[in-house]
């Protein structure tokens, strides 16, 4: 009985380490991440108040492409955007790789997944 105790108690162990290894941590998100193909420009930043900023431009255009929402989540960052030129409306799912590599799963009017490199 002892020995299943521990095992468990292992177990759970393992489970809460790699819960808490893809949390998002926002003071890690805070700078500038390039894209690994031609796609956005991606930029965070915390506001006066504390609050988590984020702002797009489009690589091919240089236009800056419009937040409509922003939440945080435990393990992602989820941002809805507009692009108005085209009217594309996405949603992003950012997470963590490590900390200094982003995966960002796109849904919407574009459907793709970009990987972010953080340079500053």
């Amino acid at each position: 009985m002892k020995n299943l105790l521990l095992v468990i108690a292992f177990v759970f162990g393992i489970q809460t380490t790699v819960f808490s290894q893809n949390k998002i941590n926002i003071d890690d998100l805070i700078g500038y991440w390039k894209p690994n193909e031609e796609s956005s420009q991606l930029f965070f930043w915390k506001d006066i108040e504390g609050n988590l900023q984020i702002q797009e431009i489009c690589g091919s255009t240089g236009e800056p492409i419009d937040l409509i929402s922003l939440k945080i989540k435990d393990d992602c960052i989820i941002a809805r955007t507009i692009f108005i030129s085209n009217h594309w409306v996405t949603e992003s799912c950012f997470k963590f790789k490590d900390k200094n590599t982003l995966v960002c799963q796109i849904t919407g009017n574009a459907e793709t997944t970009i990987t972010y490199t953080k340079i500053k």
